[in-house]
């Protein structure tokens, strides 16, 4: 399932004979790329191949069957072991039938609920339902079927991989960033393409350098982009100067623009996609849902976004963290005050969260664990992504230990080898790992989401510039600007921020509220005893009054995500999943 990048390069490397036999083809058929890269170099064949995808393989000599996804996860893959019968599919639903049972795992639940931010998949083989074990983003699982024994392989570690470029220069590592960018853009043109496009930075890059690659006879022309443009909602209609300054000069774009002041968030919570697990991001899928609709009305199979930039591009002072445990305290302090002159805001504004919080990241958790422990409730403004909610019972809080999932995020987040900037930009990379816009939403219309800056040589590029450079206040992801230089309108190359989606979110929150509410009430979690139904209403209705910044809602966000999935596990499970079984079907019948 999903598509390979780079296969000249991959074909070059499987020696003379298979070169003659895939040249023949101008689109060799992927799965069958897959299995001669098996066939010619076992595990290390499937460890080579770049792209966004999972694939399964039936090895007859061996009796054994192989399962491996990218190090992005680009598609879900599940599997299970019961008695005499093995399974692998792509969807979580068609296996549950398989077992005795449906058990839901709270262990992998208290995860969930602390997850910092959006994380899209949680690490390791832990899923929602007991008994059933995910094949891990960059890992392959090799299920021998007459001795039973399972064998695990990840062979992908960021830290090592990152790809140094060999200069302090940004001119110079800009013209290497763009090169590779220009590179990923292109494996991911196919056929008729969409590229989504905001008037930000990041996807202006990528659409123009699309537009480059159509012109030059890549893919099918012209270029389409979608963008959802905005009137009334007074933050984001600042944005459509910059979205017009690229439409009003081309003439090699069809452009697509989407209403969307009514376009906002929690309205995705009334008939959501199916999805395997609960989803970090439900509630803001409504925007994904418009894109990808547009983009099938065209009749376009691809469609390019400019999703993780803000992983390796948008650098913040974090090597202020990295000054303070040197116990260059006076250095950290003025590395501070400049970066606040910059943003027109206090020193400790900068010092704070780039600083002193990494340093103990975990105490507010601390602190509200020894809270709990007294049945005390604390409010939305105290939250943060080490907290645990006061929705959450104390006695399920106890027997799954929710700090230490806290002191474990941290840990991951701020890792104590290396710079911290380029442990936080690692932690940013494996947070993107799964894509349920791709798997529940584009793929059922038959539209591949594609984003060029998730390439792995593009974030391997990436880590190797970050562990470089040292970030400058004042300038918004300079590498890509210098290296979109003559490329990107100035207006957009030089903006020092763009628009912020809190209107889209409050206002959402508002809208959806009696929904919302009757989501939790109508809820079947009282035998989970997780929640306390009565705190997390009066925290859902503080929320919506603005009690507290979008960012210290995240813990809400993920209670109602979750909520709301447990509510609709009784309607998929007995609806049909016939169009998710024949995408799975296909994928056998095509590797053999």
């Amino acid at each position: 399932m999903g598509r390979l990048y780079y296969r000249n390069d991959l074909i070059a490397n499987l020696g003379p004979s298979l070169t003659e036999r895939f040249s023949k083809n101008r689109e060799p058929n992927d799965a069958a790329l897959a299995l001669a890269a098996y066939r010619k170099l076992g595990r290390e064949g499937l460890e080579r191949l770049e792209g966004d995808f999972a694939l399964v393989i039936w090895d007859a000599n061996e009796r054994r069957l192989v399962a491996f996804r990218d190090p992005m996860g680009g598609y879900p893959l599940f599997w299970v072991w019961h008695g005499e019968t093995i399974a692998l599919s792509n969807s979580m639903l068609a296996l549950l039938d398989l077992l005795p049972r449906r058990s839901l795992d709270l262990d992998y639940v208290a995860e969930f609920l602390m997850a910092p931010g959006q994380v899209n998949e949680r690490a390791g083989e832990r899923c929602a339902y007991e008994g059933v074990h995910r094949v891990s983003a960059g890992s392959v699982v090799s299920i021998h079927v007459s001795s039973g024994l399972i064998e695990r392989r990840a062979h992908w570690d960021w830290s090592e991989l990152m790809v140094d470029p060999g200069t302090d220069s940004l001119d110079k590592v800009s013209e290497q960033y763009g090169n590779v960018l220009r590179d990923a853009v292109r494996e991911r043109i196919r056929g008729r393409t969409v590229s989504h496009l905001s008037g930000g930075m990041d996807s202006t890059a990528v659409s123009l350098i699309a537009r480059d690659w159509v012109r030059s006879g890549v893919g099918e022309a012209p270029l389409h982009t979608v963008s959802l443009v905005y009137e009334r909602l007074i933050n984001l209609s600042r944005e459509m100067p910059y979205l017009e300054s690229v439409l009003s000069r081309e003439k090699n774009i069809v452009a697509h623009r989407i209403p969307a002041d009514d376009l906002l968030d929690f309205d995705s919570f009334v008939d959501p996609p199916y999805h395997d697990e609960p989803y970090v991001g439900l509630w803001r899928l409504g925007m994904d849902r418009a894109t990808v609709s547009a983009t099938a009305e065209i009749g376009a199979a691809t469609m390019l976004t400019g999703i993780g930039a803000d992983e390796m591009l948008d650098v913040q002072p974090f090597y202020i963290t990295d000054l303070l445990r040197q116990g260059r305290l006076r250095t950290a302090w003025r590395e501070a005050c400049k970066w606040a002159l910059a943003d027109n805001c206090s020193p400790w504004g900068i010092l704070g969260p780039f600083g002193i919080r990494n340093l103990f990241p975990t105490l507010p958790s601390s602190r509200l664990g020894h809270a709990l422990l007294n049945h005390e409730r604390q409010g939305l403004g105290s939250q943060d992504d080490w907290t645990i909610s006061p929705w959450i019972l104390p006695d399920f809080a106890r027997r799954h230990d929710l700090r230490s999932h806290a002191a474990k995020n941290a840990r991951r987040t701020y890792r104590s080898r290396g710079k911290t900037g380029l442990s936080f930009a690692i932690h940013s990379i494996e947070s993107r790992i799964g894509d349920v816009n791709r798997w529940s939403v584009a793929a059922p219309r038959g539209v591949f989401v594609a984003n060029p800056f998730l390439d792995v040589r593009v974030l391997r590029l990436g880590l190797g510039i970050q562990n470089r450079l040292t970030p400058e206040p004042g300038r918004m992801k300079p590498v890509l600007a210098e290296a979109m230089r003559g490329v990107l309108p100035e207006d957009i190359r030089t903006r020092h921020r763009k628009g912020q989606f809190n209107e889209v979110y409050y206002l959402g929150l508002a809208r959806n509220r009696q929904k919302l509410e009757e989501i939790i009430r109508q809820s079947p979690v009282e035998e989970l005893g997780i929640f306390d139904k009565d705190v997390l209403t009066r925290c859902l209705q503080e929320a919506v009054l603005g009690g507290a910044h979008v960012r210290q809602l995240h813990r809400l966000n993920l209670t109602l995500s979750l909520i709301k999935w447990l509510s609709m596990q009784s309607t998929w499970q007995s609806a049909s999943n016939s169009n998710l079984l024949s995408a799975s079907v296909q994928v056998v019948e095509n590797i053999s």
